[in-house]
């Protein structure tokens, strides 16, 4: 089966790459983890009523981040590598001596 992604045509600020969606959450979850061996480790419902997904790969540290618009699409609003987890790793919390 192939994804069909549809790009929205907004660029982030800082990134070349246009905002991914696809009509359906599942579609979408199926290639993070094909692809990038990420899971879903956390989730919730902003202030407009969207449900934020945080998919990562503990292991190569790669993590995406996913809205489902209500009655909508998901959407992929950022992507990268680096992610600590915290069960991994001590987080240097800012102004405080390590």
């Amino acid at each position: 089966m192939t994804l069909a992604l549809m790009p929205l045509g907004i660029s982030q600020a800082n990134s070349q790459a246009a905002r991914v969606c696809a009509p359906q959450a599942t579609a979408l979850v199926a290639q993070l983890g094909k692809e990038y061996g990420e899971v879903l480790t956390a989730a919730g419902v902003d202030a407009n009523g969207g449900f934020v997904q945080v998919y990562t790969n503990t292991q190569t540290g790669t993590w995406t981040i996913a809205i489902t618009i209500p009655g909508g699409p998901t959407c992929i609003v950022s992507a990268g590598e680096g992610w600590v987890h915290e069960q991994t790793a001590e987080l240097q919390k800012p102004g405080l001596p390590s």
